[in-house]
């Protein structure tokens, strides 16, 4: 038995959570849980995007490299710098506002890395650090709440209301589950979703750090890594799956041995899901790597392949292969970092961050 999938009747008023146990509905018994798939066409990433914005970053302090963007509804930017090990808040104009560390909260856990981070409502800030130890800090910079951490991980976390969702790691797979916490990390609720088909394969390829899930206004959204889509972890109804001409179904999982390398071909066997991404409460965007040689494009070093599909059927989704990995979406556009800025006096600043609207087709329903 699990329970019931929590209710939203106003994202302002966060997750409404059903009392009543049911048995799950729609778990899958065939080889794979994706139904309703759909080809769709692949587009130029024009006829998706806008022209981008630019974002300078504040020069107050140096950003090393961009590794996970979170955007809040006002357009402030919270950025995890794999570099620097820290997590910077900035205006929408690129203004820096504050930093982050994980060991201010955790002194035990100085030296760890910033996994990802999010905005979770009500002034905060959650930072996820790469050995499972969590943070959540107040605008001013203080700390607001550690006592929660797992010890394989967090995968993936995203705010609805003032209720936080998570998505534990990827072992042990018999009971994959999604937690429901407050904004003071204790627990709400906790929902079993659908086991990898592939559990090798996820167990060693994550994909973009922290972008296992993503929350809309029909709840959190998860993938994994031979998926050509994702599923929502509650009401499935007719959400159709795409099924993007250059993305090959992987038929068997990867072996594991002390062969790195043979590891390592395997999974680039076959393209994969390395993440999904939330570009407004109704759209998501996932995100594939590893793509077939004959869709890469010529001299391109970092590219990935993307589909965009509405959660709601608003448009039939679309399909590119883009020249960059995105670090971020949210209030109808996609982030990207792009080049270090230059400087007057020939050295470089901070990088760019470029900003893409999203442009339904003419003939998206309202």
């Amino acid at each position: 038995m699990t329970r019931s999938a929590p209710i939203y009747p106003d994202l302002g008023q966060g997750i409404v959570l059903a009392a009543a146990f049911v048995v799950a509905a729609g778990c899958a018994t065939s080889d794979s849980p994706l139904r309703n798939t759909v080809e769709s066409p692949i587009v130029p990433f024009g006829d998706i995007f806008a022209s981008p914005d630019t974002i300078r970053l504040d020069f107050e302090v140096v950003v090393g490299i961009a590794s996970f963007l979170d955007v809040s509804q006002e357009g402030h930017l919270l950025i995890a710098d794999e570099i620097s090990r820290s997590a910077y808040h900035f205006s929408a104009s690129g203004k820096h506002i504050q930093t982050y560390l994980i060991g201010t909260c955790q002194p035990d856990h100085a030296d760890d890395r910033v996994k990802f981070v999010r905005f979770i409502g009500g002034g905060r800030v959650m930072l996820l650090g790469g050995d499972g130890s969590v943070a959540v800090f107040d605008e001013s910079g203080g700390c607001v709440a550690t006592e929660f951490r797992i010890p394989i991980g967090l995968e993936g976390a995203c705010a609805i209301g003032d209720s936080v969702l998570m998505q534990p790691g990827y072992t042990p797979y018999d009971r994959p589950e999604v937690h429901a916490v407050t904004r003071d990390l204790e627990m709400l609720d906790i929902w079993q979703i659908e086991k990898p088909e592939f559990p090798r394969l996820n167990r060693r390829y994550k994909g973009f750090g922290g972008r296992s899930m993503a929350c809309f206004a029909d709840g959190p959204y998860y993938k994994y890594a031979e998926w050509s889509d994702a599923l929502p972890v509650f009401s499935r109804g007719n959400v159709a799956q795409v099924d993007p001409v250059f993305f090959t179904k992987r038929v068997r999982d990867i072996r594991l041995g002390p062969d790195v390398l043979a590891t390592r071909d395997e999974i680039n066997e076959y393209p994969t899901n390395s993440g999904i991404l939330a570009i407004d409460n109704t759209t998501r965007m996932i995100v594939y790597s590893k793509l077939p040689i004959e869709w890469c494009l010529p001299d391109v070093l970092l590219q990935t392949g993307i589909a965009v599909v509405s959660n709601v059927g608003a448009f039939p989704a679309r399909t590119a292969i883009v020249p960059f990995y995105p670090v971020g979406a949210a209030n109808g556009y996609v982030y990207r970092q792009a080049d270090y800025e230059k400087l007057p006096d020939g050295d470089f600043g901070n990088p760019l961050i470029l900003r893409y609207k999203f442009v339904p087709p003419p003939d998206a329903n309202p």
